[in-house]
């Protein structure tokens, strides 16, 4: 578990870094990778997102948000070699928008499903459970 855990460790730095570069990316998600987002208080329906429609999320969310950050509270590896994660996010909202307002910290409490193809990230399931806001 230790290498796929350390993948998931070095995406997670990139992401609360809001880094936006494709080949940073390149050493822990696949090509092929499918970040899926099902329903929740931001997104009504269901997001597919690619490896270039995860950069541009992160793009809009470096906008968007200040201080993003992610701790880890539980991992769990499965004989499959699929990794969940559950979680606690949290960052700061830049300008009002949508239901928040500036300067509000928005969280929420993830569970991540991580499957892997050749030592990547190659499927990404997210179940997001926002705090009211």
């Amino acid at each position: 578990m230790n290498s796929l855990l350390t993948v998931v460790t070095a995406y997670f730095d990139l992401v609360d870094s809001f880094t936006t570069d494709p080949a940073a990316y390149a050493a822990v998600l696949h090509p092929d990778v499918v970040q899926t987002e099902y329903p929740n208080a931001l997104y009504k329906t269901m997001q597919r997102r690619t490896f270039s429609d995860i950069i541009d999320n992160l793009r809009i969310g470096r906008e968007l948000l200040h201080d993003p950050h992610f701790e880890v509270q539980r991992t769990q590896l499965c004989a499959d070699d699929t990794l969940i994660v559950e979680g606690h996010w949290q960052a700061t909202v830049l300008s009002d928008v949508m239901d928040l307002a500036r300067g509000q910290r928005l969280a929420s409490q993830l569970c991540l499903v991580f499957e892997f193809k050749d030592g990547k990230i190659f499927r990404q399931r997210r179940y997001p459970c926002y705090e009211a806001f």
